[in-house]
């Protein structure tokens, strides 16, 4: 939902409001980082409903100092809390989303009809297959929201982390199209931007783009030992393309844990995939090959930021042509900021060193997009509207 308001703290107008305020009570349970952000990313957007949290107790005092939660109910309470719920959001690692969902399911947890229970879990398909022992009263909507941060814990949690990112929601069978409508209109609020897969579908495109990618740069810094005495060389030369391919090897495997076990299937034909297509691609190193998959590579990577396709509400994209010079970010953005026009994303597409380059802005709207052009056009920049 796009805000068009210069103050710092953006008030949510009536419309918004009515849908933050579709669930009387939110139980949220695991109050470290991504549930911690949600609570406070549901304060900001206005959301007046209660939040309950559900946590240890050092945690729900943090929590409470924070503002992030009007009660809080300790783990063995769960089913307290779930019952006074109309949604409740699991936001604990995998392992523990699927317990939460098993006690959920027991006789007398006492979910009421109607209760919509989601996730925040990096895979779907184990998580759904847990969520089939719930009652048949409640539906069970799965999903991802792709953001996080390298810190841990509540202390960490930050009311601007779900803005303009991605947040897939995954269904169970059954569940009315009007339902998950429902919890990804409510979910926006905090400024994500909501997408329906399948679980199916989402297993595999992460495997694709984040499980394997994860994996191969754990391999490609391991690989530096085939230097053998040229190593430490090897570490202090390392710039460029190695540092940005290899920025999430950094990741702990505690986090991967839970990713790789539920998803070990996905991630062996990804990896057999991807090994087979390099075999084909770089065996020879052939001159004419390589130009084709360096050209069909540079290709396909210009179009991830526009294919919008199975978003709830899709962004619009302006095209801005950039010098390389210092402040031109402030030139783009300060006549945008006084006219109250909301930015929902950002990239640099093409710049090099010493040449122009392309910037693209993303808008909730093609209103605001074609004003967001005008504006730009008049401050003297080159700007267009990408259909």
């Amino acid at each position: 939902m796009v805000r068009r308001d210069k103050s710092a703290r953006v008030e949510p107008d009536e419309k918004s409001r009515g849908i933050s305020d579709s669930y009387r009570a939110v139980a949220i349970v695991g109050l470290g980082l991504m549930g911690g952000s949600l609570a406070l990313a549901l304060r900001r957007s206005g959301y007046r409903g209660k939040i309950l949290g559900v946590s240890r107790p050092e945690t729900l005092a943090e929590a409470r100092s924070l503002g992030a939660i009007d009660e809080g109910f300790s783990y063995d309470d769960l089913p307290a809390a779930a019952s006074a719920a109309d949604l409740v959001v699991l936001a604990s690692p995998i392992s523990v989303i699927i317990t939460h969902l098993r006690a959920l399911g027991e006789p007398g947890a006492g979910l009421k009809p109607g209760t919509v229970v989601t996730d925040v879990g990096s895979t779907k398909r184990a998580i759904l297959d847990a969520a089939a022992c719930l009652p048949r009263t409640a539906a069970f909507i799965g999903g991802h929201p792709l953001c996080g941060s390298e810190k841990r814990g509540v202390t960490a949690a930050d009311p601007f982390l779900y803005q303009n990112a991605y947040y897939v929601l995954t269904p169970s069978p059954g569940v009315s199209e009007a339902a998950t409508q429902k919890l990804g209109a409510f979910l926006a609020t905090t400024g994500a931007r909501m997408v329906v897969l399948t679980a199916e579908q989402h297993d595999r495109i992460a495997a694709t783009i984040s499980h394997l990618p994860q994996l191969l740069a754990v391999s490609l810094v391991r690989f530096l030992e085939d230097l053998g005495a040229q190593k430490e060389h090897g570490v202090h030369l390392a710039a460029g393309g190695f540092r940005d391919m290899t920025r999430i090897a950094s990741s702990p495997f505690s986090v991967w844990k839970d990713i790789v076990a539920t998803n070990r299937d996905e991630i062996q034909r990804a990896l057999g995939r991807f090994l087979d297509a390099a075999r084909t691609s770089f065996t020879s190193l052939d001159e004419k090959s390589l130009a084709s998959s360096f050209d069909e590579a540079a290709r396909t990577r210009a179009e991830i930021p526009r294919d919008s396709k199975g978003f709830l509400s899709r962004l619009w994209d302006v095209l801005v042509v950039v010098e390389d010079r210092p402040g031109m970010i402030l030139q783009i953005a300060a006549p945008l900021a006084a006219k109250g026009v909301n930015i929902q994303d950002i990239e640099v597409m093409k710049v090099r060193e010493g040449e122009g380059g392309t910037m693209r802005l993303a808008f909730a709207t093609r209103e605001l997009a074609l004003e967001a052009v005008e504006t730009l056009v008049k401050a003297g920049l080159s700007a267009r509207l990408r259909e």
